[in-house]
């Protein structure tokens, strides 16, 4: 909750950041519009067709994370898109891999008839892909080292401790790292100080909608179908809520990497 929501709650002042001036009051109105309608439509599919809802939210997930870690390694292009897609499909086919029924057990808190799991067989040959992708883009030591404790991490947790792990620990601060640098400019900065504190500028900027966010779990489970009645089926309207969200989050993740790297080129 402290840096998963957050770390997409500051994206109404995003565009402003890129582009090197505030973001004035009309322009967030059309933000939250159009943001808010992306999100909308996604759950109108979830509630539609929740299966594959899910998948996509699983291969969303992968594509968002993995990019969101190669754009701090490499400069865009063949290399960026191997390791990202690599990294992506790791962390999201690991846990199926290494625990199948724990891992069907969260996807079927979000599609409820996804039907039983397939066999744990299918998805670890499905790890041949992001082996293949993750050779490809010629990683050096620590990306190796990195990619080994991930799936260690993955191996030895439960699917949505070691996810969540990653999720919080890595994804969430990565980001929260690029937003202060793209607000304060603090690339050239070693001193933790000034990092310390546009850290925690954010974090205020993202005060607001985190809580306006968590308000609106409570209203979810209304709209898709029964009230949950466990806390793991809480889990699930949390899942959910993550990722009609995650729709527009990545969506401007990825304009603000294409304006990087046309700035670039």
């Amino acid at each position: 909750m402290i840096l998963g929501v957050p770390h997409g709650a500051c994206d109404p002042w995003v565009p402003g950041w890129v582009q090197q001036k505030p973001s004035q009051i009309p322009f967030l109105f059309w933000f939250f519009i159009v943001y808010l309608t992306l999100s909308f439509l996604y759950l109108l599919v979830w509630k539609a067709a929740p299966f594959p809802a899910t998948v996509f939210f699983l291969l969303l997930t992968a594509w968002h994370w993995g990019t969101a870690d190669a754009s701090l390694l490499f400069p865009p292009g063949l290399r960026w898109l191997s390791f990202g897609l690599g990294r992506g499909l790791w962390v999201m086919l690991a846990p199926f891999a290494f625990h199948t029924l724990e891992a069907w057990r969260v996807v079927l808190l979000m599609a409820p008839a996804a039907g039983p799991a397939p066999s744990p067989v299918f998805f670890q040959s499905l790890l041949v892909a992001p082996l293949l992708l993750t050779l490809a883009s010629r990683p050096g030591k620590t990306e190796w080292g990195e990619t080994i404790l991930l799936l260690l991490l993955l191996a030895l947790t439960h699917p949505l401790v070691g996810v969540g792990t990653y999720f919080v620990a890595f994804h969430a601060w990565r980001h929260l790292l690029r937003l202060a640098d793209l607000r304060d400019h603090l690339a050239n900065h070693a001193d933790p100080l000034p990092w310390l504190r546009s850290l925690v500028r954010l974090l205020w900027f993202a005060v607001p909608l985190t809580i306006a966010t968590l308000l609106l779990l409570p209203l979810l489970p209304r709209f898709l179908g029964p009230i949950p009645q466990t806390q793991e089926q809480w889990v699930g309207s949390y899942l959910i809520l993550l990722a009609v969200l995650t729709l527009p989050h990545a969506i401007l993740v990825g304009w603000v990497d294409l304006k990087f790297k046309n700035i670039k080129n």
